[in-house]
């Protein structure tokens, strides 16, 4: 037989045929009836494409096929079955034979209506592509021959009442302006085919062990729009990269992902880069979900950013947005007129209408449907597969059903690409651990009461702090797992953003001249970095400027690279602390443990012991008041007799900000514990955290 084979694979209704030698003439009957011929004094060919999209799916084909070659005439049989589908996701997806782009496969969920055709530059936006639909499932697929990434497309949706419309591909990987041209429809976009495997990923593979190490992670929160930004809002926002070759854009966008790993920095948590309502945005309002903000530049201009951070050995984590559309009908794939019934749910018992003090976000994902549970996760896997991102923030879990984010973190866990990244639950409930990182799986949860504890008990503006809470702030972790609990103690992005209410953190202490303000600041990083926790930091609070930041604006008139002396000294003692957490164990999590064994509440001064298998023991002690200990006054407990320590870090050194005699970094200085394990007296400035390492 010298048919060598039927390539057994269906790309959107497609049967390649591949002989081993030339064929002049090919005639084929599927089931009994004639289906194709290719005949005539042209026809010198080994390979044949059938397009059997108009069978059912789920149905077998019978293949007789009749040719001539050198030999003679010859006949052969095939028996094959049209599948349901070929390629599970939705949107538009490449398709590759023998290497190279063969064409592109198309699907969008749309039930009861009569047909679904795709129309691109690559037709001349005619009907000329019509999909097949999936049995009665509301599937629609198909697949164009001419089609090609960079081509744009919508789909065109006939009902059976006669109504017609242009609809927005859903999952659009890419999208921009109307073929209109339209100023009303500046945002009612045509999708771009995108193909993620074009790109060259250079240094992923060298980070593969570094991103399962979720221990290591000390997470700074930046949105990429204002980051680093100097200008006012009248400028555009920063774009991911610049430059007009690769390697351009690569120096560019190393240069400021420098600055965050120069801070020490071993994680950067991105806030939404999806295709949000309007050019100037948080990313908190979505239009696009599978598709780049176009204000920032493309998605290989996003995949540049996340290669390039591994080169330098940073994690990224993205901020996901699926509890919700934007409110404006007019900017979102989820509201047009045919979709809207199916993709959303209004008045859901999750409903953000319900929560916030009832206020609306814009509409909600009828997560009750498991086509709509598909697509999200499916968003969530292009975020692991196709950018290569090391972990996913998922933005307000209370307003999504519980059992939709087991099967979904179920979903990513199981697939090959989702091994080892870190999933991430903003679930603002008094206690989160829990339920959001037993029973719905994810690997830790924001933990918003250790701020509320920091801000309002034990920094609070006046008096000594309040004790009561110190193991909120300090010790909640969750079955052993410290990296389970995100702490942000001076704020995430919610607490610094102005449009929200919320201030810088220096602000909310006293203001950029007020010295308790400023020892606070440092007080609440430090405890941060030390605490049974992954810290995270939001963005410009290492300037210690009281400029409160603004999606529209940034941090407008902060020199980031010259922050000012206060500034200049915080950014030291963050660098010296994330460097600590780097070097050793013992304050990072892992194989720990923790205890307090000191406890002041006369003074508001309290310590814990941390150490590690191998040997690191340290102790952590924090002043929360005006009392401050000169001339090696204070005796702290240890809960170690006859131990030896040297301190390794002082919130208060003067080259953080404060100053000159408030440490105890005299390198001879080695203060031991007595047989009670209580330490001979150490310097304890007001407002102050000191880190000592036991001396082996």
């Amino acid at each position: 037989m010298r048919l060598v084979s039927p390539i057994g694979r269906y790309v959107g209704g497609l049967i390649e045929l591949k002989f081993d030698t030339t064929v002049s003439e090919l005639q084929v009957r599927i089931n009994g009836s004639p289906f194709h011929t290719e005949e005539g004094a042209g026809v010198a060919s080994n390979m044949f494409t059938l397009d059997v999209n108009g069978f059912p799916p789920d149905t077998t084909l019978n293949l007789v096929l009749t040719y001539k070659d050198p030999s003679g005439q010859n006949t052969s049989s095939l028996t094959l079955h049209k599948p349901r589908h070929d390629l599970g996701g939705m949107g538009a997806t490449p398709v590759r034979f023998n290497g190279e782009i063969d064409g592109v496969f198309f699907k969008l969920w749309l039930p009861q209506v009569k047909d679904v055709f795709v129309r691109g530059s690559f037709n001349d936006w005619k009907d000329s592509n019509r999909l097949d639909q999936l049995g009665n499932s509301g599937y629609w697929y198909g697949y164009s021959r001419k089609a090609r990434p960079g081509d744009d497309y919508r789909f065109f949706v006939y009902t059976f009442d006669g109504k017609a419309q242009e609809v927005s591909d859903p999952a659009a990987r890419q999208t921009k302006k109307t073929r209109y041209n339209s100023s009303n429809d500046a945002n009612d976009a045509n999708a771009v085919v995108v193909d993620p495997d074009a790109f060259p990923w250079r240094h992923d593979n060298d980070f593969v062990a570094q991103r399962r190490d979720h221990r290591r992670y000390a997470i700074y929160q930046a949105h990429w729009g204002t980051f680093l930004s100097t200008t006012a809002k009248e400028a555009p926002y920063e774009t991911f990269v610049q430059g007009s070759t690769e390697q351009e854009k690569r120096t560019s966008v190393c240069d400021r992902l420098r600055y965050v790993v120069d801070l020490g920095f071993t994680a950067l948590e991105l806030l939404p880069v999806h295709e949000a309502n309007g050019n100037r945005n948080a990313g908190y309002d979505p239009s696009f979900l599978f598709a780049v903000e176009s204000a920032y530049g493309t998605p290989d201009d996003l995949r540049i950013l996340v290669d390039e951070a591994h080169r330098l050995g940073l994690a990224v984590i993205f901020d996901s947005v699926v509890n919700h559309l934007t409110n404006d009908p007019s900017h979102s794939s989820f509201s047009q007129e045919f979709i809207r019934g199916w993709y959303v749910r209004t008045d859901a018992p999750w409903s953000n209408h319900k929560q916030w003090g009832g206020s609306d976000w814009g509409p909600d994902p009828d997560w009750g449907r498991p086509e709509i549970r598909n697509l999200l996760t499916d968003c969530m896997l292009m975020y692991l597969r196709e950018f290569h991102v090391d972990g996913i923030r998922f933005d307000a879990t209370t307003c999504i059903p519980g059992d939709a984010l087991q099967s979904m973190i179920g979903r990513l866990r199981t697939d090959a690409s989702g091994t080892g990244k870190y999933f991430i639950a903003e679930h603002l409930t008094d206690d989160p651990l829990p339920y959001i990182v037993g029973q719905e799986g994810f690997d830790a949860s924001w933990f918003k009461p250790a701020f509320q504890a920091t801000s309002e008990g034990l920094l609070k503006p006046s008096g000594r702090g309040d004790l009561g809470v110190a193991h909120t702030v300090f010790e909640v972790d969750f079955q052993g797992r410290p990296e389970s609990a995100i702490k942000y103690l001076l704020g995430s992005h919610d607490e610094c953003w102005a449009e929200h209410g919320g201030k810088s953190p220096v602000g909310r202490f006293g203001g950029q001249d007020n010295e308790y303000a400023r020892m606070k600041v440092r007080l609440a990083w430090s405890l941060n970095g030390l605490c049974l926790a992954t810290p995270m930091l939001f963005m410009g609070c290492e300037s210690m400027r009281g400029i409160d930041w603004s999606n529209d604006a940034g941090y407008d008139g902060l020199d980031w690279w010259n922050p000012g002396d206060a500034g200049a000294g915080f950014r030291e003692l963050i660098r010296r602390l994330n460097g600590l957490r780097t070097e050793h164990a013992a304050l990072r999590g892992g194989n720990i443990d923790s205890a307090c064994v000191h406890w002041d509440a006369n003074n508001s001064v309290v310590a814990w012991k941390r150490w590690d298998s191998g040997g690191g023991v340290f102790l952590v002690v924090a002043n929360f008041s005006d009392g401050n200990w000169q001339n090696r006054q204070y005796q702290v407990r240890t809960g170690t007799p006859g131990s030896r320590w040297r301190e390794v870090f002082n919130s208060q050194f003067v080259g953080f900000g404060g100053w000159t005699g408030a440490d105890n970094s005299d390198p001879s200085f080695h203060p031991s514990a007595d047989g009670s394990g209580l330490l001979q007296g150490i310097n304890l400035a007001k407002w102050s955290l000191v880190l000592l390492k036991q001396e082996l």
